[in-house]
């Protein structure tokens, strides 16, 4: 499990840096084995440049190299991604993961001129995030990427057709490609079954999701699939259109964050009152209103 961490932020809309201590230590507590930052689940769009350099020394502090950290460095234009890797790399980050510009599409010659950029001025490993909004992002380009560019390591596959997608990569890469799952945990069994054996997820039911991972490698499939189909999936139904504020919202209520608000504006229309009552028979009916440090054991 290789948790990507929220952006917590108080009542008064500021960088929450004790509840942002404390996802680290949470995440620790649930076995993960790296911890990032600044991706999707970060809200890293809506993340000031000043409180982006804060919230990278808070994780690596916390974290105190009892595991790798992983940061994003996704922007716009390549002249950004650049800035922030050099960046991320200097305040002590073992990692990057870069998704493509995100404002207007690129075709591959952009995308392969943009992972080389970012290459050129670290020294440190990246992960290719393809989450789903450069078509030109195909299998056999990130396959090219992989082999041509000394420090692309990783592909963290979430696009749209993560699932096909996946299993490409490994056929076209002879399973020598490492791949981390992505997507919220949506698949998660099947991209198992598939062979992928790392995952990023949010971190709303990390315990729940590492259960899952642990049984299945552990050799217990029925038990990960049941987990997965009985505890995992239900939630998903609803997490899948309301992301970013369930995922803040779950820390909150399990006692991790202090503030479940999201950075403005926000992404998604909030859950509608028969939404949130249905959503809590969920969590009721599941498990997931302990708090921790009382972490699950499933």
């Amino acid at each position: 499990m290789m948790p990507v961490l929220p952006t917590p932020i108080d009542e008064s809309r500021k960088l929450d840096e004790k509840s942002l201590r404390r996802l680290v230590q949470y995440c620790l507590k649930c076995g993960a084995v790296a911890i990032g930052h600044l991706g999707g689940a970060s809200e890293f769009f809506k993340v000031s440049d000043p409180e982006r350099r804060r919230i990278i020394e808070i994780v690596v502090a916390e974290v105190g190299r009892r595991v790798p950290v992983f940061i994003g460095v996704t922007a716009p234009s390549e002249r950004s991604a650049v800035v922030y890797a050099r960046q991320a790399q200097e305040l002590g980050a073992d990692l990057l993961m870069a998704a493509p510009p995100y404002v207007r599409p690129a075709d591959a010659g952009d995308l392969y001129a943009y992972y080389k950029a970012i290459s050129q001025v670290v020294s440190i490993p990246i992960i290719i995030q393809d989450a789903g909004n450069a078509p030109a992002l195909t299998a056999d380009l990130m396959c090219r990427l992989y082999r041509e560019i000394e420090n692309i390591h990783y592909v963290k596959s979430e696009a749209s057709d993560f699932l096909p997608k996946t299993a490409e990569l490994i056929e076209k890469s002879q399973g020598e490609m490492p791949l981390i799952g992505g997507a919220g945990g949506r698949h998660m069994i099947h991209m198992l079954r598939i062979g992928v054996t790392a995952f990023m997820t949010g971190t709303e039911a990390l315990d729940l999701h590492a259960a899952v991972v642990s049984s299945y490698l552990n050799g217990n499939k029925e038990k990960a699939a049941q987990l997965y189909y009985d505890k995992l999936l239900p939630y998903l139904m609803f997490y899948v259109e309301h992301n970013r504020e369930l995922l803040k919202l779950m820390l909150y209520r399990r006692g991790v964050i202090d503030c479940p608000q999201q950075l403005l504006p926000r992404d998604s229309q909030p859950l509608s009152p028969v939404e949130e009552r249905e959503f809590q028979w969920i969590m009721n009916r599941i498990g997931m209103n302990v708090r921790w440090p009382e972490i699950m054991q499933f």
